[in-house]
């Protein structure tokens, strides 16, 4: 017998044998005009889940109780480990964000609670010891992360609301300037570098081209006369399986690189002498021909920079030197961003840095736009010497 009701229906079950009363279903048509049921055993906590699901809806706070059910008994760590299986990502992103999530979720006190019971408090706590053990920036890479999560759990209706409150959490404290090498610092590193590395290094500071890049640089990428370099793959090295070529990962990181005569030169004399043979060949090989390894390389590195006194010099830096000395040419943002990969101004400008001297010039190029008409307020201001007054502002005077 079905009970109706202001809302949904409570229908006595029996058994068919014994017509006896075995329990109540209740159901309803939600607001994605499916139908939702629960039995119960007495019909009062049937007529209640009922009045508990229409408040949900007049309150807009309404999510399908299938999906309520699943929020309860999955973890953090297993719905991390669902969802990230779902996500379109690069193979260095995946290894990235499984990397947080074996380090600072998966056996970490949040990891292992319900998705629906964490809080803001539980966030904050783990956050307090997330920085405790590590840097500001991965603590604010790792903060997004779970962020990420709870924002896809909040998109799957398995949560209310995110419980990721931590207002700037997510952003890491920038330093006050970007490493930078001046040119003079760039030729004292190559003193200091084993000779297979100068003119990869070199190729970095004058180029803005990436490790991956410039790793995986075959000769059919280098133009005519070492003029150019095409950029389109990369090297990269990943757990599990080693150094991996594949694309570079925007249509803008696909791009051709001019370069400066003078190290143009330096190029091409590398691949007469020591680049591997053949369009594939490698320009900067290793001893064993295959590309050269992150590992290896920067033990070179390490000496070298603290050879020259620059011990917080990364080879990354040398792309900011790159479009530091490339900016003080007076290129625009639109030809930084086509030098550089990037597909945003903000990605070209935070590798920018300003170049020193840089105000004290274009004060100098605007003084000689400067005209200061000849008036009586002038002239008992003691502007009567020619000498005091520009060019322009003589002839105004004249």
């Amino acid at each position: 017998m079905t009970e109706k009701r202001g809302f949904g229906m409570v229908e006595r079950r029996k058994n068919a044998r014994t017509g006896r009363t075995t329990g109540f279903r209740a159901r309803y048509v939600g607001p994605d005009t499916a139908k939702h049921s629960l039995t119960f055993t007495a019909k009062v906590d049937a007529e209640a889940w009922l009045s508990r699901e229409e408040g949900l809806i007049a309150r807009g706070e309404w999510t399908p109780p299938g999906w309520r059910a699943a929020a309860v008994s999955i973890t953090v760590d297993q719905y991390a480990e669902r969802n990230l299986a779902l996500r379109h990502l690069s193979p260095r992103s995946r290894e990235e964000y499984d990397r947080y999530r074996e380090r600072f979720i998966t056996d970490k006190p949040i990891g292992r609670a319900g998705l629906r019971s964490v809080t803001s408090l539980d966030v904050t706590a783990w956050l307090t010891d997330v920085r405790a053990s590590t840097g500001p920036t991965m603590a604010a890479r790792v903060y997004g992360f779970l962020s990420s999560i709870f924002n896809a759990a909040l998109r799957d209706g398995l949560v209310d609301r995110s419980p990721c409150t931590v207002r700037g959490a997510s952003s890491a404290p920038r330093a006050s300037a970007k490493a930078v090498a001046t040119p003079a610092e760039v030729a004292a590193l190559l003193g200091h570098l084993p000779e297979r590395y100068r003119v990869m290094v070199l190729l970095a500071a004058w180029s803005g081209l990436r490790s991956g890049e410039l790793r995986n640089l075959r000769r059919r990428d280098v133009g005519a006369a070492g003029r150019t370099v095409s950029v389109h793959s990369q090297v990269q090295n990943l757990r599990g399986q080693g150094k991996v070529v594949r694309d570079v990962k925007t249509a803008a990181a696909r791009r051709v690189v001019a370069l400066p005569p003078a190290v143009a030169s330096v190029l091409k004399e590398q691949l007469a002498s020591a680049a591997q043979p053949g369009q594939d060949g490698l320009v900067f090989p290793s001893t064993v021909g295959t590309p050269i390894s992150q590992s290896t390389f920067w033990e070179a590195w390490d000496k070298a920079r603290r050879a020259i006194g620059r011990p917080d010099l990364r080879l990354h830096d040398l792309r900011t030197t790159a479009a530091t000395l490339a900016a003080g040419t007076g290129a625009t943002i639109a030809e930084l961003m086509a030098r550089l990969g990037h597909t945003t101004p903000n990605a070209a400008m935070r590798y920018q840095t300003a170049v020193l001297g840089a105000d004290a010039r274009i004060a100098g190029a605007l003084d000689r736009l400067v005209v200061l008409p000849a008036t009586p307020s002038s002239t008992s201001s003691g502007l009567t010497d020619e000498s005091a007054v520009p060019p322009k502002s003589r002839e105004v005077a004249a």
